[in-house]
């Protein structure tokens, strides 16, 4: 019985030893293919662009609310100069407040225009748009207050 035993395990190790062989050769085969495949030459074209629309949109677009935004301006603050030159002090869009000088960008497309004693323009795609300085509640003095000098 030991020899039909170690005759069996003798066999097994051959097939299996057979077996581990011929997976290698099939691995080897497949990763050669693999990697040595030619490569194409050129990508296949993506999708061509078609010819540009011909239709007037405009109306559709204004139907689905396709008008530029306006932007949401609020003075906190004025110094202004005689020749309409100066800074504000705005909140754009319910931002925290900024200081802006008369000629920079406060969004796309809007644009500090003048600052004047009560009022900054602003002009927003092309329309020039006066907004007041709000009046101080209780004071109707604007900008520096006086102080009383202590008494000695």
């Amino acid at each position: 019985m030991s020899a039909g035993t170690s005759r069996f395990q003798t066999h097994a190790a051959d097939a299996l030893r057979l077996l581990a062989m011929a997976a290698t050769a099939v691995g080897v085969g497949v990763w050669g293919a693999l990697l040595l495949a030619p490569r194409p030459a050129e990508s296949p074209p993506l999708l061509a662009p078609g010819p540009a629309a011909t239709q007037d949109l405009s109306a559709v677009v204004q139907w689905f609310g396709g008008a530029p935004l306006r932007v949401r301006i609020a003075v906190n603050g004025i110094i202004a100069s005689e020749d309409g030159r100066g800074a504000a002090l705005l909140s754009v869009d319910g931002a925290s407040p900024r200081a802006y000088r008369v000629g920079q960008e406060l969004a796309p497309g809007v644009r500090l225009e003048s600052v004047s004693a009560h009022a900054v323009t602003i002009a927003q795609d092309g329309v020039s748009e006066q907004v007041p300085m709000p009046k101080a509640p209780g004071s109707g003095l604007q900008g520096f207050i006086p102080v009383k000098q202590p008494k000695p």
